[in-house]
């Protein structure tokens, strides 16, 4: 039996997206949440590029549209499942705390969030940057459905890059399409998930 301590340990180690790794796994990519795709978003096609299962409480599933790769993508979908005691509102503060250290280090970081009073769902609208890459991402956080797995959270993402000098006008960009597509998430009809044993 996990803690919550524990959870929360699992999210912060678990959740750097902004890690510019290049994953040198082509292999067949296994599906663990039950959503195959492919996943539709904003009049994009995006399909299943990459997944992830670290541990027993953790898992983690990438979407790219048809001939992008994790390492170059312009635009990403991303939906994991974390099994266990933490809330919606935890699991974002956590990501805001994260955020609120890059600051120190990134003056390109900034965030904002905003609450569904009525779901309990939250969402985390932020931008970061590394090594000439800018991306922006919206999180939304909302409460994991499948009995059989138990208690647990969903995050449902989206996520753009710019690279090199390309990133000026993708922040100035951003003042207009930031709110089409946090918009769209907002109201987005998350697909079921039910963990696969």
């Amino acid at each position: 039996m996990y803690s919550k301590k524990h959870f929360i340990g699992i999210l912060l180690s678990a959740c750097l997206l902004f890690s510019f790794d290049v994953k040198n796994n082509y292999q067949q990519v296994k599906e663990y949440l039950s959503v195959p795709g492919p996943v539709e978003f904003n009049k994009t096609i995006f399909s299943l590029s990459w997944s992830s299962h670290p541990n027993n409480s953790y898992y983690k599933q990438e979407y790219l549209p048809a001939g992008e790769r994790s390492e170059t993508f312009s635009k990403m979908i991303m939906i994991e499942a974390l099994v266990g005691e933490l809330t919606p509102k935890e699991a974002m503060m956590n990501k805001v705390a994260e955020l609120d250290e890059r600051k120190k280090s990134d003056p390109v970081t900034n965030y904002q969030f905003i609450q569904n009073p009525s779901t309990g769902e939250y969402l985390l609208d932020f931008v970061i940057s590394s090594n000439g890459i800018v991306e922006w991402n919206a999180y939304r956080y909302t409460t994991l459905k499948d009995k059989a797995a138990g208690k647990g959270i969903v995050l449902f993402a989206c996520s753009k890059r710019a690279y090199g000098k390309a990133g000026t006008g993708f922040l100035k960009a951003l003042k207009t399409e930031r709110v089409k597509d946090i918009n769209t998430l907002a109201v987005y009809k998350i697909p079921e998930i039910k963990i696969k044993p």
